[in-house]
């Protein structure tokens, strides 16, 4: 179940009426071990209570968690069929990223896990 889905179950108890320790011992009968933690349904009942509406978390600012695109998969891979020696650090030279970019190194690793590239 995802998280969103438990937490749309918290709300709909709490505005049925039920305490904070009714709502986990009812997700503890109903989903068992996977269900949410004892704070985290604590946090998610403070926050509906405090009038919160949306079960989505919010928007959080700085770097996206995933920037490997498909762009970057399709660049590392032209890169290497081109030249089969070719190094991470002339990958992020030629795509103007510095050396130790996880982004580089995410992508090169996932060309190689799913390329039918001889080795």
């Amino acid at each position: 179940m995802e998280k969103e889905q438990y937490r749309s179950l918290i709300r709909f108890l709490l505005l049925d009426g039920k305490t904070c320790e009714e709502i986990k011992a009812k997700l503890d009968d109903v989903y068992g071990e996977p269900s949410p933690t004892m704070t985290t349904v604590r946090y998610w009942f403070n926050e509906f209570k405090r009038g919160r509406t949306s079960v989505f978390d919010d928007e959080r600012s700085g770097r996206p968690a995933d920037v490997v695109t498909e762009e970057l998969i399709d660049k590392v891979q032209d890169m290497f069929l081109t030249d089969r020696r070719t190094k991470v650090r002339e990958v992020a030279v030629a795509l103007e990223q510095g050396y130790r970019n996880a982004d580089i190194r995410a992508a090169w690793d996932l060309f190689f896990e799913s390329s039918a590239a001889p080795i």
